[in-house]
């Protein structure tokens, strides 16, 4: 994967005694590319929290679907995707909020 230079990481909030870092997003999610281009880009940002963040680090994703109209499937597919996509699935905690 090409490396992208995105600068410092900063997420919306740490529990640095957990090793957690909380990073929330809120995309469109409306078509099946949409969704696509969410999945790419989580995944992209997480191989580069890993790279700023402590070793390890236990990642919190919120996905802020709220007056969105997706079905529980879709919700299925964004978590399964990016968890078989990043190297660490155990230290991924998704959450689509409606």
């Amino acid at each position: 994967m090409e490396r992208l230079d995105w600068g410092p990481v900063t997420p919306e909030g740490a529990n640095l005694k957990k090793n957690e870092f909380i990073h929330v997003y809120n995309h469109d999610l409306s078509s099946t590319e949409k969704v696509d281009r969410t999945i790419r880009f989580i995944t992209g940002r997480l191989l580069h929290y890993d790279l700023h963040l402590p070793p390890d680090p236990i990642h919190i994703i919120k996905i802020d679907a709220r007056g969105q109209q997706i079905d529980d499937s879709t919700d299925q597919r964004i978590e399964q995707e990016i968890k078989a996509k990043y190297s660490r699935p155990e230290a991924l905690f998704i959450t689509i909020i409606k």
